[in-house]
């Protein structure tokens, strides 16, 4: 597990610094792993939060930022981890919250962050899987269902989402499937595309055709999967 403290009071800071190394040693004896970030302000944390799967917050000394707004940040971001609000010049259950969110009083107890930790793995095991999808201006994370199929645009790759939307990002359709090994409903049936076998609306002769309307040519080694996936999803996706 990967977890995230973000406090700018540095002796509180240090303190869950020396909590979650306690807490890391346990785990490991346990046969488990955590690592923690700290962090003493919400610039660093943001830059790239989807990688954690709890969060600490509390900002009381920074002007014009609380935890409270790192916690909207957070959200925006499409964080769904559970963020632990930690109480102290501030009373955050004072404020509305959504998501799973959970309170904690500071000085924080070594069995409450035990408790916190749990909670997040038992999220973390749960969750379904997101894909990364880096576009120039921003980065998304979407799960499998969403995505329809990926096509080449020249040095960019052409992302479907069942949605509508089309997320360009830089990558080669070969380098996109390679990071989608662990969802066999993914396959290449060319060179420049990926498709998603749950959205095959029909089969032809060497060749699929998408929910969309959109057909594809698939090279002869592809066809019987493609005929494997349309049997387990596509009939289903079509109605």
């Amino acid at each position: 597990m990967h977890i995230a403290v973000c406090d700018d009071n540095i002796a509180d800071r240090k303190q869950f610094e020396r909590l979650i190394k306690r807490e890391a040693d346990r785990r490991i004896a346990a046969g488990g792993t955590l690592y923690a970030d700290s962090y003493g302000n919400a610039e660093s944390l943001l830059a790239n939060p989807m990688q954690y799967d709890a969060f600490f917050i509390d900002m009381c000394h920074t002007p014009g930022v609380t935890g409270s707004d790192i916690y909207r940040e957070l959200l925006q971001k499409g964080v769904q981890a559970p963020i632990v609000m930690c109480c102290s010049e501030i009373d955050y259950r004072k404020e509305e919250f959504q998501g799973d969110v959970v309170f904690l009083e500071k000085p924080i107890r070594a069995e409450e962050l035990t408790a916190c930790i749990d909670h997040a793995k038992r999220v973390k095991d749960a969750a379904v899987p997101l894909i990364e999808l880096r576009t120039r201006q921003d980065t998304l994370y979407v799960t499998e269902p969403e995505i329809v199929y990926a096509v080449e645009n020249g040095n960019m790759l052409d992302i479907l989402l069942t949605d509508g939307r089309t997320v360009s990002i830089t990558s080669s359709a070969e380098n996109f499937y390679s990071q989608l090994e662990n969802y066999p409903v993914f396959f290449s049936p060319a060179f420049t595309c990926v498709l998603n076998g749950r959205y095959i609306q029909k089969l032809g002769f060497r060749k699929v055709t998408m929910t969309d309307g959109k057909t594809f040519h698939v090279l002869p080694g592809c066809m019987n999967y493609a005929k494997e996936l349309f049997a387990r999803y596509g009939k289903a996706s079509a109605h």
